[in-house]
Formats: C-alpha cells, structure tokens, sequence
C-alpha cells in the first residue's frame, strides 16, 4: 500500500509553498508506472530510498528520480519506480520557483538539487530525512531546511489574485475575464505572469482546467460528460488535449493505476482510499 501525506507549511513559508508532502511504500515486486500530470505547481522531490525514475514521453529522455527541483510542466512525465519506495517533497506556490533566487522559472525544466545546495548538504539532508520518522516530524525537519535557502520573493498580488480567479475557475475561463476580474490589461497580466510564473496566463489556465479534467478521469467519470462539465466544445478537442497534457489516450489512462496522478487529485486509484494528512 502506498502511504501518502501532505502538510501545512510554516506560517512564515505560506506565501511561497502550498505544502510539504511524503510518500512511501513498501517493496515493488515489479516495475511501477505512474502518469505526473501537469497542475501549474513547481516543486521539489527528494528521494530516500531506491530512486526511481523520470521520463519524458516527448524528449524520451529519462534520468534518476533522486533529489530534484522542477518548474511548472506543461507536458506529463512518466515516474518509474521498482524496490522501496520513499520520498519526501515540496510543491510550491505557482511563483515559487522565484524563490530559489535563479533568473529562469525552469519551465519544463529540472534542477538536481545539489546544483542548488551543493552535494554535501544534498546528502546531508538526505540522511537527516531519513533519521526522522514518516510524518509530521520529516516534513518539518524538510520545511526547516528550505527557509533559510529561499530568497524573499517581493509581494506579487496582481499575480495572487489572477492565479486565484483561475483556480477557483478551475481554469474554465478566459483571460479577458481574467483581466476584467483584476482590473488590468491582458498585456500587463502576460508580462508579471511569464516574469513570475515562466508561462503566460492562458496557458496557466489550460493547465489547470487540463489538471481537473483529469481528475474527473481518474474518478471514472464518462469523458463526454466531462467534456461538457470542464468547458471543451467537444469531446474530440477534449481528447486531443488529454493526449497532450498526460501522454496517452483517455482510455488507456483510465485502464492503467496511477498512483501518484491519483494522489495528487486527492485519492488513490491503487489503494482504493484517501490519503491522509
């Protein structure tokens, strides 16, 4: 059984991380595959155990899933995992990656971890992750290591208040409306969007409305119905986005476990339950 939590940042990381996660299973006795679906969040993942891997369907590149920190994805990639499996994660806020004090957002984009913090403090964390039991105690020892690592990103309210409209639409909406909402001109909304986020607001949006559609998937919900509930014209322009966000056709993502695309969602297809945390 996969165990999977999620915790409240700090209150002093709030404005920079959504919150800290962990997953760990026992032995796999095969190969396991998991869809990563885009959801407009970067993040990190910090493997404490046999390290999987991570595979990009489109480059067909692939490369260890150890320690890592990544940008927001605008295409799926593919986790593989056999042995033990152990990590423990951060997803940030959609500006997060600012935080890291680097120029690019790494859109797309993966950083080993100890490019960031060198590779003994990589190892370092490593092994005090691992000292600590599975639960609130890890992710606070992790929570405590990035806050005096992450720059102070100035306040970013236009983009705040965007990002919420889109969710909160779960991404069923138009950047006009996006601009109406905020007050400002789609032009100043694309340049705080791509100078804070990496990406502009349309296709923040298509990510988010692409991440929900989804979910509805893994929750066995018809795709036409689907279709009509999350804003596509028909179901045909719905599936050609499913292909392009997750790699593969709707049907074969609801005939296959994705464990991690589950949990994300807040379920677990594998384990037939919610995760807690």
């Amino acid at each position: 059984m996969v165990t999977y939590q999620r915790f409240a940042p700090p209150d002093d990381l709030r404005d920079l991380v959504e919150h800290v996660w962990l997953v760990e299973s026992p032995p796999l006795a095969s190969l396991r595959q998991d869809i990563l679906i885009p959801n407009g969040r970067p993040g990190l993942a910090i493997a404490l155990a046999e390290p999987g891997t991570r595979h990009d369907p489109l480059t067909l590149t692939e490369w260890p899933n150890t320690a890592s920190v990544f940008g927001i994805m605008t295409r799926p990639q593919v986790i593989g995992q056999t042995g033990t499996s152990s990590y423990a994660g951060v997803e940030f806020k959609p500006w997060g990656m600012a935080a890291l004090g680097r120029d690019d957002r790494l859109v797309d984009g993966v950083l080993p971890f100890s490019d960031w913090v060198g590779d003994s403090t990589t190892a370092a964390l490593v092994e005090e992750l691992r000292g600590e039991p599975f639960g609130p105690s890890r992710a606070d020892r992790l929570a405590a290591f990035l806050k005096p690592r992450l720059t102070e990103v100035p306040s970013l309210p236009l983009v705040e208040h965007a990002v919420g409209v889109i969710d909160e639409a779960h991404g069923r909406t138009t950047v006009a409306d996006v601009a109406a909402a905020t007050g400002r001109s789609y032009s100043t909304l694309y340049r705080v969007f791509t100078r804070s986020l990496g990406i502009g607001p349309k296709q923040y949006a298509e990510i988010i409305r692409y991440y929900h559609f989804a979910g509805g998937l893994i929750g066995g919900d018809a795709a036409a119905t689907l279709s009509a509930l999350h804003g596509y014209y028909d179901q045909a322009h719905a599936a050609r986005d499913f292909k392009r966000y997750t790699g593969v056709s709707a049907s074969a993502f609801r005939a296959v476990q994705n464990g991690i695309a589950a949990l994300m969602h807040g379920r677990s297809v594998q384990d037939g339950a919610r995760p807690g945390g």
